[in-house]
């Protein structure tokens, strides 16, 4: 399968996934939010959107209502689509629904598990780095939630997760440095946790991946 990497930001590179696909023989395109584009998509028969720093409801920044507008087009063709944290929020944002900011300020940050899965392949536990919440679509099947959040939602053809099964040691200690983490927050136990939970969970990530692609491309 030919696949299409959004990059929605220089410090959200698809991570594991982009080498499990790699590993798969999938062959990648890498292109950015900012210069997305239909030829692109059209390209291309899956096309992955990967996190940002910023939220579905930047419409200031201009790609962002301009990505929204593609994907909604996208979803409405039942063009296989994947999203991961902000690829998700897209997902749910450009079908109807919406994200936004905490209402109790909250932040994940870390390895956090999920306590309602409707898969067992969705259990945690996953990296997870966002502030904002999503709100899924009407006609979504929200297949995982945890602490009031949507965790994964699914349209036909389409799937997203809002935690991080990309995000490798290395990303997550990158992502402490240079976001602005309360004093409270631990790197080094974030560097002990994903010493430990990095290799123990490789299977379950290469199971994650290859559900990820069946939700997105089955009918």
């Amino acid at each position: 399968m030919k696949i299409l990497l959004v990059r929605n930001s220089e410090h959200a590179p698809e991570g594991a996934f982009g080498t499990w696909l790699r590993e798969q023989g999938h062959p990648l395109e890498i292109t950015t939010g900012e210069a997305l584009d239909e030829a692109a998509m059209e390209r291309n028969e899956v096309v992955v959107l990967l996190g940002s720093q910023h939220g579905t409801y930047d419409t200031h920044i201009r790609w962002i209502p301009r990505q929204r507008a593609m994907i909604a087009a996208r979803l409405n063709a039942r063009r296989p689509t994947i999203g991961i944290c902000f690829g998700a929020q897209m997902i749910a944002h450009s079908a109807g629904g919406g994200s936004r900011r905490d209402p109790d300020g909250r932040f994940f940050r870390g390895w956090h598990d999920i306590a309602h899965a409707a898969d067992p392949v969705l259990a945690g536990p996953w990296p997870r780095w966002h502030g904002d919440v999503i709100t899924a679509p009407p006609q979504a099947e929200v297949l995982a939630r945890d602490e009031g959040t949507v965790q994964a939602l699914a349209l036909p053809r389409a799937v997203g997760v809002q935690f991080h099964p990309e995000a490798t040691p290395a990303l997550l200690q990158d992502w402490a440095a240079r976001g602005a983490t309360p004093a409270s927050f631990d790197r080094d136990a974030l560097a002990v946790d994903s010493a430990r939970l990095f290799p123990a969970r490789s299977a379950a990530r290469a199971a994650l991946y290859a559900w990820l692609l069946r939700r997105a491309t089955e009918d």
